[in-house]
């Protein structure tokens, strides 16, 4: 059976994301792939989104899985494999039949030295993703990286920052292909996969909805406007930016209606205040959602602060996005030769 494992040396680096992502890719090629999951840590497990994005974006609903990961590990001090593990080997020979590749995403809980043994056990080859960030060092990474030995098919480097392009192509992805690393390429950091739907931005503020456009509540919010004292005309300024939402003072009818003049998601009016019936009007004609929060507008905005954190791989615009990105700056005729798979 071909088997690509997914690794990444710290939880938070794209592993879902990257592996949606290339099955989506490959069966765009006319082979026939799925993305699986086997194992999660017990938070994973509770967290719904997490696991809902196999089923809804590569429609893959692997039998009972993830299993949760046993205490012991997936391979004991003896070299010997968990019955988990077993079961899951058995299980994917089973669906291996019907499927030219299976991508498993591993998670990054499993000690670095185990996850090397788990990919020798399952015969896979290895793709590890790694996030990077300004002045990131290579030697631990190395040691983990080459730990997976011929397994390893190569490296994904995820979310480039934009100012940190010189840094990761003179010295980063050098120092790697040093001792034989092969790097496919480097996905930039990119708005859309950082975004959250309207539905997401109001349960992060506590919010409640004054009005609901139902078929908008999942579009992403890619940017946030706040309304003040600016040098251009409402309008203006707040057609600089698509994908929106705009925050305002509640008692500001003035600003939220030059909003709703411009391509606008939501409104965020401050202080509790519900919209006067003229802008919510105004609003239900534009399709263009209201939501009231109690904070001021300054400590709305800090609290926005931590929603990229929380921001979920489960969007179609996102996997269509990373779709791109992929092709563009991915080596991916390479990375499919590697693992077995004609491009």
């Amino acid at each position: 059976m071909n088997i690509l494992l997914v690794v990444s040396p710290s939880q938070g680096d794209g592993k879902t994301a990257i592996s949606l992502t290339l099955a989506h890719h490959i069966a765009n090629s006319g082979k026939k792939v799925t993305a699986l999951k086997p194992f999660a840590s017990k938070s994973e497990i509770s967290n719904e989104a997490d696991l809902s994005a196999f089923s809804n974006l590569v429609t893959s609903k692997p039998l009972e899985w993830p299993m949760e990961l046993p205490e012991s590990g997936l391979i004991d001090a003896r070299g010997k494999a968990d019955k988990g593990l077993e079961e899951v080997k058995k299980e994917l020979s089973k669906i291996a039949q019907s499927y030219d590749l299976l991508i498993l995403e591993l998670p990054s809980k499993i000690p670095h030295e185990e996850q090397a043994k788990v990919a020798e056990f399952l015969e896979a080859k290895v793709l590890a993703v790694i996030r990077h960030k300004h002045a990131l060092k290579t030697k631990k990474l190395k040691q983990y990286l080459v730990s997976f030995g011929k397994s390893l098919s190569g490296v994904l480097i995820n979310a480039r920052t934009k100012y940190t392009s010189h840094e990761v192509q003179t010295l980063f992805i050098p120092e790697l292909e040093d001792v034989n690393i092969k790097v496919f390429g480097t996905i930039p950091e990119d708005r859309t996969l950082l975004a959250s739907t309207v539905d997401q931005v109001v349960e992060h503020l506590n919010g409640e909805y004054a009005l609901k456009i139902d078929d908008r509540s999942t579009e992403l919010i890619e940017n946030f406007l706040v309304g003040g004292w600016t040098m251009d005309e409402g309008a203006l300024y707040f057609s600089t930016k698509d994908n929106k939402a705009v925050i305002t003072r509640g008692d500001r009818p003035d600003l939220q209606m030059s909003a709703l003049s411009t391509e606008t998601a939501c409104l965020i009016m401050t202080k509790g205040i519900k919209p006067i019936e003229y802008v919510e009007y105004e609003a239900q004609e534009e399709g263009v959602s209201i939501v009231v929060v109690d904070k001021d507008t300054i400590s709305t905005m800090e609290s926005l602060n931590s929603l990229v954190d929380n921001s979920k791989f489960d969007h179609i615009s996102k996997l269509e996005r990373l779709h791109e990105l992929i092709k563009s700056e991915v080596d991916s005729a390479s990375l499919l030769d590697d693992i077995g798979i004609a491009s």
